[in-house]
Order: C-alpha cells, then sequence, then structure tokens
C-alpha cells in the first residue's frame, strides 16, 4: 500500500511528525467524526429518516447501473469497469480494477480501497481519499444508525450492530458512508471497503459528468443545499492533507476555524492510516 498520497505538484507535501504507536492509537481513539450529518449516497441527513422508512424493498441498482454483477464476482477482485454501466465521457481505463486485499486495520484498509477507487475511476488524485476522510474518517466499518456512531474494530462486530439497526432507523455504513437504507437494501455490502469505495467512486464521477465540476459533483453526493455545501468545505480541508497541491477544489469558498480544524483532525487521521499494517 503507498504509504502517503503523491503531490500533484513537487516538492509540495506537508510534513508530518511521525508518532509512536501508542500515540496513533490514542489519536484513533480521541479524534470524533461528526457521522450524524454526513449522509453519502446523495441523501441528506435530515431525508435519512424518510427514506429509512422504505426498508424491506429490493435494493435499487446503484446509480449508472443497469444490472449490478458485483455479488456474484469471486472474493478477491472487483473489477470497477463490470460493476456498472458508465456514463458517458467518463475516462476511466477500461481495465481498471479494485482489488480486495488482506488487510486488518479498518482505517487502512478504508484507505487502500479509496486510492485504488481514485486509480480506477479516474478520480483526481487524493479526492476520494479527501471524501472518506470527511464521510467515516477513513474508517472501513463506521457507522451512523439513528444518529449515533460506531467503530467496530472487525467485520464480525460491524455486521453484528449493522444487523441491529431497526426498521425505522436510518443507517449510514461503511468507508464513504453509503446511505444503506436507500443503496443497500437487505445487503451489507457497504462494510467492505473495496465495494464502497469503487460504488463511491463510480458515483462521484456519474455526478462529476454531469455538473462539470468536482466541487458541483461534491455538492450532490450529500444531496446538495446547505449540507452540500458544508459538505464541500469539508472535503476541501481534507484534500489540502490527501493531496496538498491539487487545485480541484480551489474555487470552493470557506473558511475560518473550522476548515483549519478539519484539515488538523484529517492529517492525523491519514497518518493513523497510513500507519497500520
Amino acid at each position: 500500500m503507498p504509504r502517503s498520497a503523491p503531490p500533484t505538484q513537487a516538492g509540495s507535501p506537508i510534513p508530518r511528525r511521525r508518532r509512536s504507536g501508542a500515540v496513533r492509537v490514542a489519536l484513533a481513539s480521541t479524534l470524533v467524526v461528526g457521522l450524524g450529518s454526513l449522509a453519502a449516497g446523495c441523501a441528506t441527513a435530515e431525508d435519512a429518516p424518510q427514506l429509512a422508512s422504505h426498508d424491506g424493498a429490493e435494493a435499487p441498482a446503484a446509480p449508472g447501473t443497469e444490472t449490478s454483477t458485483a455479488r456474484r464476482l469471486a472474493p478477491g477482485i472487483i473489477l470497477a469497469s463490470t460493476t456498472r454501466t458508465r456514463a458517458a465521457g467518463n475516462r476511466a481505463p477500461a481495465n481498471a480494477t479494485v482489488e480486495r486485499r488482506d488487510i486488518d486495520s479498518p482505517r487502512a484498509a478504508c484507505l487502500d480501497a479509496v486510492r485504488q477507487a481514485e486509480r480506477a475511476h479516474d478520480i483526481p488524485e487524493g479526492l476520494m481519499v479527501a471524501v472518506a476522510l470527511a464521510e467515516s474518517g477513513l474508517h472501513a466499518h463506521a457507522m451512523n444508525i439513528g444518529g449515533r456512531a460506531y467503530f467496530p474494530d472487525g467485520m464480525d462486530e460491524a455486521r453484528r450492530i449493522y444487523n441491529s439497526a431497526r426498521p425505522g432507523q436510518y443507517v449510514m455504513a461503511g468507508c464513504v458512508q453509503v446511505n444503506a437504507r436507500v443503496h443497500a437494501r437487505n445487503s451489507d455490502w457497504p462494510l467492505d471497503p473495496w465495494r464502497s469505495a469503487d460504488w463511491g467512486a463510480g458515483y462521484l464521477r456519474q455526478h462529476y459528468e454531469k455538473a462539470g465540476n468536482w466541487a458541483d459533483a461534491i455538492r450532490r453526493w450529500n444531496g446538495g443545499g446547505a449540507s452540500g455545501d458544508r459538505l464541500a468545505c469539508r472535503v476541501m480541508a481534507k484534500l489540502k492533507v490527501s493531496n496538498p497541491g491539487s487545485s480541484v477544489l480551489s474555487d470552493t469558498r470557506c473558511g475560518g476555524a473550522n476548515i483549519a480544524r478539519e484539515q488538523r483532525n484529517g492529517e492525523a487521521l491519514l497518518e493513523v492510516a497510513e500507519a497500520a499494517d
């Protein structure tokens, strides 16, 4: 796994002090991500309770998909080119893949997954990492169930918590916080970081093809409106960490102490993920 996201411009990475393992564990346990306001999958958190009431119906195909084939693939490799029909103008390589790897750490797994998904779907370098930092804190199994955040260490615990959600509760799950009540009915695939990142990158790419710029694609990812603006600013702050030389969100108008705090938070979480084996 790459140890850091290469910058767009040479010499631009922000130097990060390497911390001891004990300090990294402490950081991971104290950095809290506000999952209650995050609702990836083109639905705002305000929409989620209403959407949750539709649980039980067959899950719709992922955006841009006629028939999803991901569940039928052999374990080990997910072919991004076969899991969805690409929107016109999508420039991702036809042979792009997102490969499932044997990584125990949920943060390291999420980081690996979103970096692969960036390449598979021709997403600007560091942008999906920034999205995952903003949405889940780079945690493969992060969940928001009815307004309560969970960060289980393993898949077994994650599935237990996921399946314990009551029918009326909204569920945001995984590395990029998929709205499970809308996009994953009767399935726990959002807890697989490689499938989640593959789907999320394709979804973001689809929004970009419609909007024409990445800032609006991020806003649409979160349902638009004020919540979309807030997410765009948070992702912009994280992108300063995941790819300091990137200019893809340079036109996003944000400011204040919140942005600086988001950037510091993102830097610490990225270091934790990169240090995990």
